[in-house]
This record gives C-alpha cells, sequence and structure tokens, in this order.
C-alpha cells in the first residue's frame, strides 16, 4: 500500500507546536513544583531561596517529564505518519532543541554552565521522541 502524498511531508507547524507546548506543560511543572516545595515544605524563606531551588530542580522535572512527555507526544504524532515516523521523532525533539538554546540565549543563562545536565536533558528527550515514534507500526 502505497502511502498519501500528504503523509511523506514533514509537518514543520504542528511539530513546532507541539515542541512550544511540551515547553509550556515543563515550565509549568516546575513553577506548581517550587510552589508546593514553598507551600508545603519550605515556607518563609526569601524569594533567593526558592529561586535557587528551582535551579535546582527544574532540570529534574525536564528530564523526567520531558521523556515521558516526548513518548507520547511522538508516538501521537506519528501514529497520523507512519510512513515518516522517524523523520516525526528526529524533527520534534530537535525543533524543541532548538527552542530550548534560544531561550536559554534570551535568558542570558547559556548550557555551559550545566553542560552536562543540558546534555542528558537533550539526549533523553530525543531518544524518548525516537522511541515513540517508532514504536508506531507501519500500515
Amino acid at each position: 500500500m502505497e502511502p498519501r502524498a500528504g503523509e511523506r511531508k514533514i509537518p514543520w507547524l504542528v511539530l513546532t507546536g507541539w515542541a512550544f507546548l511540551i515547553h509550556v506543560i515543563l515550565i509549568a511543572l516546575s513553577f506548581a513544583e517550587v510552589f508546593l516545595y514553598a507551600s508545603l515544605f519550605e515556607p518563609g524563606h526569601e524569594p533567593a531561596f526558592y529561586e535557587q531551588h528551582a535551579q535546582q530542580s527544574a532540570p529534574i522535572i525536564s528530564i523526567v517529564f520531558g521523556i515521558l512527555f516526548f513518548l507520547v507526544f511522538a508516538r501521537k504524532l506519528a501514529r497520523k505518519r507512519p510512513g515518516i515516523k522517524l523523520k516525526v521523532g528526529l524533527w520534534l525533539a530537535v525543533i524543541y532543541i532548538v527552542i530550548d538554546l534560544l531561550i536559554l540565549a534570551v535568558a542570558g543563562t547559556g548550557p555551559s554552565a550545566n553542560l552536562w545536565i543540558v546534555g542528558v536533558s537533550f539526549l533523553t528527550k530525543l531518544g524518548a521522541s525516537l522511541t515513540g515514534a517508532m514504536s508506531v507500526k507501519n500500515g
């Protein structure tokens, strides 16, 4: 069975939208975690205390939940395009990484501060995205 023409075309806008959505969700989870930490476990500290906590917890949240989201969302996107599932998995992660690097640059924080954690974060997202996409059966 020959794939339809639209099935072979990379959906750049869709992938970019999902990459932005994953960013928004991960950032929201980080804010929620710091809020719960400040409210339930360590109330009454100065804002700098919570900012320090956020700098430590946000990368962990991004890695753990990023794996889950990339597995699920890449699979969801690849189901509609099994003929290009590898490209969908690859480009979803690459677009996310480019957006992340742009956010880090605009925020004035380069990845060099915690290069190893940034590398782990990017590699786990790429691996999860490819795994999710490639788990879709052809046809």
